[in-house]
Parts: structure tokens; sequence; C-alpha cells
């Protein structure tokens, strides 16, 4: 399994004695993972049930479950008689309390009868239901996961492509620095030269002042560790959750391509160390989005 987006959507039913629920489960981006679940009043031991199960399935992102009646189950609400005849019987002895007399007319049984109305269908109790609502959650996470995993195929194409032009771009670098020390002894000696100033490349000065550029400028140890994660965070990306370590590896390699920056000579390395920082941001903001 390979790396897995932290957007997604996921869609199932449950089929219940007179009545069809859906379960549908949205994730979007976030550092760490946190689940909401929606459901029935009537079933309240289902938040911490299916907080359960989603963790088990997703280590990233935020969650929202939400567990609805299917539209297509929807079914009318039922008059409830015993309500309305206990309400006006109460409305009664009010006005009787009162010295009134209660003329109950059509418009007032509406009333009651609207405001007393039930839904025709009863939820079972969830503890045998739930079987059922697991079965669904379970399925409305497997589309969710499947949607999750191609979307993060497309993001590990693309974050491959990005690689390959930071790993052109570091070659580039160590490249241009090769050059370096030899430009710097000439530039050193002419401006000896220029100043009247005699003296061999030879010299136990010259090649002192050379060995120091040298050690300053030398990029090799950079060179080495930005090969290294960059092969690191290619191997990442063919496996699950692997978010949190490519965080980690994107905070060395621009560690590793300021230090160049601070170190190089060249300008077409100081070039090639502003395109590296601009590539490794566009890779940060694409590893947001895996899990």
């Amino acid at each position: 399994m390979a790396a897995s987006s932290m957007t997604g959507f996921g869609r199932a039913e449950i089929n219940l004695p007179g009545v069809r629920l859906s379960v549908e489960i949205a994730t979007v981006n976030q550092k760490n993972l946190q689940v909401s679940v929606f459901g029935p009043e009537a079933w309240p031991a289902l938040e911490s049930a299916a907080s359960g199960w989603i963790r088990a399935r997703l280590q990233r992102g935020k969650v929202t479950a939400r567990v609805t009646q299917a539209a297509a189950s929807a079914t009318t609400r039922q008059w409830d008689h015993e309500a309305v005849a206990n309400s006006l019987d109460e409305l009664g002895k009010i006005a009787q309390h009162c010295g009134l007399k209660l003329n109950a007319d059509g418009e007032l049984l509406l009333r009651l009868a609207e405001n007393s109305r039930r839904p025709s269908v009863v939820l079972p109790d969830f503890v045998e239901a739930e079987a059922a609502v697991r079965t669904a959650f379970e399925e409305a996470l497997g589309n969710l996961v499947v949607m999750r995993q191609a979307e993060g195929a497309a993001l590990a194409k693309d974050l491959h492509a990005r690689l390959v032009k930071m790993a052109a771009m570091v070659a580039g670098m160590e490249e241009a620095e090769k050059a370096a020390p030899v430009r710097h002894r000439d530039a050193m000696l002419k401006r000896l030269k220029d100043a009247g100033l005699s003296l061999d490349v030879a010299d136990e000065r010259v090649l002192k002042e050379l060995a120091l550029f040298a050690d300053r400028s030398d990029i090799t140890e950079e060179v080495v560790r930005l090969k290294s994660h960059n092969a690191q965070f290619s191997a990442e990306l063919g496996q699950p959750n692997c978010g949190r370590k490519l965080d980690f590896l994107i905070q060395e390699l621009l560690r590793e391509v300021n230090t160049i920056g601070s170190k190089a000579s060249e300008i077409a390395t100081t070039k090639l160390v502003l395109e590296a920082k601009t590539e490794i941001e566009r890779i940060r903001e694409q590893v947001q989005n895996l899990e």
C-alpha cells in the first residue's frame, strides 16, 4: 500500500426494519487525527463506537461522519391520538381553574395534533443495530480509503517528478562549485599582479589561502546528505502513512540547501539554491495532503 491522501469521501447504507439510514464519512487535511460523529439522538453510544472504528483505519486528517435517514426511506409522521387527548384534558382543567369554558374547535385540534405528531419509524436500540451499523461504517471507510489512495497515487507521481528536478539541481550545484577553487586562485593571482605583487602559485601563502577557501566552500557533505534525503523521500512515497516522515525529510532538505547557499561562491550555485528552495516549498505543500 502506497502513500494516501487525507482528502476523501465514502458512503454506505444501513437497512433496518422499516427504515434505511445512510453513513457518510468525509475527510480533509489536518496534521493529526480529529474525528467527529453525528447520528440519531436515540443512539448516544454511536459516537464512541464509530470513533473507534474510524481510528482503527485512519491515521491523520479531520474526519466527519454522519448517520442520517436515507431520503428514499422517508416516512410520514403519525398522529398521536393519546397525546392530543391528554393535551385537551389539561387545557380543560386550566380553563376550569380560570373560570372559563374550553371551546375546542378544529383549529385547536389541528395545532395540538401537529405539535404531538411522532415519527412512524422508531429506531431499534443501538445494541441491536450495532452489527449492521458497523458493517455500513466499514463499507463507507473502505470507499473512503480507495478514494484517498487514488489521490495519494496522483500526489506521489507529482512528488517523484519534483524529486527528479531536485536531483538535477543538486548535481548542478555540485558541478558549479567544482570550478570555484580554480576561479578563486586565478582571481587572487590577478589581484596580486594588479597590485604589483609577484607571487607564484606554488607559494606557501597562496596555497594556504587556496586551502582555506576550498574548505570554506566545500559542499561535498551537504550534497551527499541531499542525495540521501532525496532517495529516502522517494522510497517513503511507496509506504503507507508516510506524511509525518516526509515532513521531517522536507526540513532536512531545506537545511542542507540553506547551508549550500551560505557556502556558495558561484552565481550559478546561488541561482540553483533559490530554485531548489522554491521547489522544496512546492513539495511541502503537496506533502500536507498526505496521510
